[in-house]
């Protein structure tokens, strides 16, 4: 296996590792979405029938309204105090977290391997000097 060749695998992992990266936070992202917004709308029709019970038995609407306005006000309080222990582990487990597609997984792993025998191949015909230069390449270059 040739220097190129090792080019070629490195950056092709660095793609996949990307892809998968990638495709766990959008899709935990639009998950999140989704719940939130099925969560808003409930919250709505909740609101909506508290303030038509409380407003009938009370004779007034408006009180019943502000009566649930002062409790979704109260609540918002609460999350909003509670916001760092609830909402910021939640966020970094979601992104950093393991999982994702077996076929990336699966791509992974060859790869993986393939770079093995190709670092054994190239460190015996480029030196460790020039093997190490290549990784710094392909590190500047997975960056940008």
């Amino acid at each position: 296996m040739d220097t190129k060749d090792y080019i070629d695998l490195r950056l092709e992992q660095l793609k996949l590792k990307s892809a998968d990266t990638a495709s766990q936070a959008l899709g935990g992202t639009l998950a999140w979405f989704l719940i939130l917004g099925v969560a808003i709308l409930a919250l709505a029709a909740l609101a909506f029938g508290g303030v038509l019970l409380i407003g009938e038995a009370l004779g007034n609407y408006a009180l019943g309204a502000l009566i649930v306005a002062g409790g979704l006000l109260l609540i918002a309080v609460i999350l909003f105090a509670l916001r760092k222990v609830l909402f910021r582990g939640t966020f970094i487990k979601m992104l950093s977290g393991k999982g994702g597609h077996r076929e990336l997984e699966r791509a992974e792993e060859m790869n993986a391997v393939r770079l093995e025998a190709a670092e054994s191949g190239l460190s015996a015909g480029i030196g460790s000097l020039g093997l190490r230069f290549l990784r710094i390449l392909i590190r500047i270059a997975a960056r940008k």
